[in-house]
Order: C-alpha cells, then sequence, then structure tokens
C-alpha cells in the first residue's frame, strides 16, 4: 500500500496542509524553480532524492523520453540539413483540436477522401509514436522541415495527449483498420500504443507532453481529461473494444496493467485538504502529487474537469473501497460547491444569468474552495468581472459534474459509502 503523508505546499493563498497517498514521501514540499515554464519537474536530481528503492523506474523513464526525443529531434535536423532549411515551419493550422466526426464510419474509409486524410495524418506521427495539436490533415502531408504542431515554430507539443491528440488519432485509425485492414493503419496503432505505454510514469500518472519538455507539461496532467482519454484508450483495448484484430492477449494484458496503475494514481492524486479528500487538481506534481500550476492564468487549485476522472471511476468494474470512497468524495464536493446565476457568452465572456446553472468553477482555491480567477498576470482575482485579457477564450466554469452526479445516483445504489 502507498503510505499517507502529508506535503506542505506555499501558495500565494498561504500554506495549505494537503495530505494524500503518494509513494513520494521523503521528496518533501514542492518547489519549483523559477516559473512553471521552467521548473524541472522530473530530472535526475529530483529523482536522485528518492529513496533508493524508487529511483530506478523513474531513471528508466528519463532513460527512456530522453531517448525518444533524441529520435524525434533526429528527424527534423535530418530533414532540416538535407533540404538547407534554418529551422523548422509550422504545421497547417486548424485551429482545432481533432476528434473522429460523425460521418467518419464504414465505407466512408474505402473512398479517396478519407485514404488522403488518413495518409496525411500517418506523415504527422512522431517517431515516438504520437501525435501533436491543432495540425490541419486536409492541407496535405507533413513536408520535410515541417513541424508536427501548428502554432510556432519551437520545438511545442511534440507530442502530446492535450486536447484529445493522440487519443483521438488511434480512435480514428482504429476505425479505418476494422474497415479496410491497411497494414499502414495496424503499424501505426501499434506504434501509438506503445507511445501511450512508454508515456506512463512509473506512478501510474501521464504528463501532458511526451517525450519530457519539461515545465508544467511534465505535470501530471487532469487538465482537459487528457489523462482519462488515454485511460479510455488503455480500458477499450483491454476489454477488446478497439482495434480488436490488432491487439494480441499480450497487449490486452499489458493495457489492463495500465489501466490498474493509472486507476492506483488517480486514488494517489486526490486531493485532502484538512483530512478529507475533495476532486483533482489540473496538473499535479508527478513526484509529490502535489497540486500545481501551469500557464500564468493556471493557479494550483481544484479543478472543476475532476468530473471527468470521477465518471472513469465510477466506470470501475468491481471498485475496490479506495474506489468506492473516491467517487463518493468527490460527489460530496461536486454537491457542495455548484455556482448558479451565471453564463458564458463567447463575445462577451462570463456574464450574469439569473436562473442559470448549476456549473462549477475550473478553478477553486485549495482552502477556501473559493472560484479563482486570473488574468495573464497571474493575479488571482475573486471576481470574473475584473477578467480583461482572459475575458474570453478560457472556459472558467464546467456543468459537466451535473451528468456525474445523475450517474452518481444510480452507481451509489450499487456502491454505497461503508461507514466507519
Amino acid at each position: 500500500m502507498k503510505s499517507i503523508h502529508r506535503v506542505a505546499l506555499s501558495l500565494a493563498i498561504g500554506v495549505v496542509a494537503i495530505s494524500q497517498a503518494c509513494a513520494t514521501s521523503s521528496v518533501g514540499a514542492f518547489a519549483p524553480v523559477g516559473s512553471v515554464d521552467t521548473a524541472a519537474y522530473v530530472d535526475s536530481s529530483r529523482v536522485a532524492r528518492l529513496p533508493v528503492n524508487q529511483r530506478g523506474p523513474w531513471q528508466r523513464y528519463l532513460a527512456r523520453s530522453a531517448e525518444l526525443q533524441r529520435a524525434d529531434r533526429a528527424l527534423i535536423d535530418v530533414e532540416l540539413r538535407d533540404h538547407g532549411l534554418a529551422r523548422m515551419v509550422r504545421a497547417p493550422d486548424v485551429r482545432k483540436s481533432f476528434s473522429v466526426e460523425s460521418y467518419m464510419v464504414g465505407s466512408w474509409f474505402r473512398t479517396d477522401a478519407a485514404r488522403r486524410f488518413a495518409a496525411n495524418m500517418l506523415t504527422f506521427q512522431t517517431p515516438s509514436g504520437g501525435w501533436s495539436k491543432h495540425a490541419d490533415y486536409n492541407a496535405g502531408p507533413r513536408t520535410p522541415g515541417m513541424s508536427f504542431f501548428s502554432e510556432n515554430e519551437s520545438w511545442s507539443f511534440i507530442a502530446t495527449i492535450d486536447n484529445n491528440a493522440t487519443t483521438e488519432q488511434i480512435r480514428f485509425l482504429a476505425r479505418a483498420y476494422d474497415e479496410t485492414a491497411e497494414d499502414r493503419y495496424r503499424a501505426s496503432l501499434l506504434r501509438a500504443f506503445e507511445y501511450l505505454f512508454a508515456a506512463q510514469y512509473p506512478n501510474g500518472c501521464w504528463p501532458q507532453v511526451y517525450p519530457l519538455s519539461g515545465g508544467y507539461h511534465d505535470a501530471a496532467t487532469f487538465n482537459d481529461d487528457a489523462t482519462v482519454n488515454v485511460l479510455k484508450i488503455l480500458r477499450d483495448i483491454a476489454r477488446g473494444r478497439l482495434a480488436k484484430p490488432v491487439v494480441s492477449e499480450e497487449l490486452r494484458a499489458r493495457a489492463a496493467g495500465a489501466v490498474q496503475r493509472g486507476v492506483d494514481c488517480m486514488l494517489a492524486a486526490q486531493v485532502v485538504v484538512d483530512g478529507r479528500r475533495t476532486i483533482w487538481a489540473q496538473q499535479q506534481d508527478p513526484l509529490t502529487l502535489a497540486p500545481v500550476g501551469a500557464r500564468s492564468y493556471e493557479h494550483a487549485s481544484l479543478a472543476g474537469e475532476s468530473a471527468g476522472v470521477t465518471e472513469f471511476l465510477m466506470d470501475v468494474p468491481n471498485p475496490s473501497a479506495g474506489v468506492v470512497e473516491a467517487v463518493h468524495s468527490a460527489v460530496d464536493w461536486f454537491k457542495a460547491h455548484p455556482v448558479h446565476g451565471v453564463a458564458y457568452d463567447p463575445d462577451k465572456g462570463i456574464v450574469d444569468a439569473p436562473g442559470a446553472g448549476p456549473v462549477w468553477p475550473r478553478m477553486s482555491e485549495l482552502g477556501t474552495n473559493r472560484p479563482i480567477f486570473s488574468n495573464r498576470d497571474g493575479v488571482i482575482l475573486y471576481d470574473y468581472k475584473k477578467l480583461t485579457d482572459r475575458a474570453t477564450g478560457y472556459a472558467w466554469f464546467t456543468d459537466e459534474p451535473a451528468a456525474v452526479l445523475a450517474e452518481y445516483e444510480r452507481w451509489s445504489l450499487r456502491h454505497p459509502r461503508v461507514k466507519s
């Protein structure tokens, strides 16, 4: 069993005592070096501070990450050299997260349009096996010297599970293989599965970007359902529901093991404040699992996006006592902290809307549970009407817990809380 310990977390709001189940109790309080964009969350120096019997898996993880990043970069370096290019060019930008659309079924995969689209997608798979995000596969294949990412020319989000990246490409290619049995799809899927296995931290969590790229991208990421999306892929593999003709029994067993480790990570990462389990943060330190910040306006906090984690745990068959308690505790928090009377307008941002709701804050302050907001200057605000440069373009509230609460009423009848 993982030991229970307390992590003293120094935040702008003061010091909040947080206890959580974690195998890295000797690491102590999270102390970032520099900003969250440059802090070393997982590196040899932090791993060296772990107990001796825990270092090996993390050292091997770092070595594998470095190996795969060298492979990714080597491809680009060769292309730049061979084509006389000084730097990468951006991938064509679709400004939209790729998702499997409703028309992408059945015989559509045998059309010329589908084959071109799929062929283009395959060119954007990194040597490490994943995909970046926001690349337009309708614009053509990736060309020599082109980044896998569309928003800048630097080495960013190569590769990632952010914004449905990698997991949705897997679902697309699984459908494509089911319809066509083309070897290129099978080969791509197997590489992608290995990418997900390799990216999983020794404690069962996943970083947002892998191979590791530093900063908040290394954090154990629940934001945008990143970890949940990976676990759903692996769950479907383990249950024989995804790419069944591609998946061996050995691969199914590996997927089932990865799912169990992922669930263990979820249980260990559930934030405990003043002795009570609450929900999860958007990002958590990969070694201590303490909540951490990301971009300047994303502070260490409790995340309304925890609905996805709770929903996934409710789908665990024959749940352990730990899973059952985690779900009940998360629902307790959701029931206690709904927000009414606000709505989001794409042009105006958050607006007063009498009678609207319930919704839940994307970020709630650790220790007080107050909704918090921030502009790019990073100053914590408690009034959304004071937002300026982050007033629009960011979902400060979510209604996703409402569906979880509805499902919970049925789930709790089968899995009542065990009274202590």
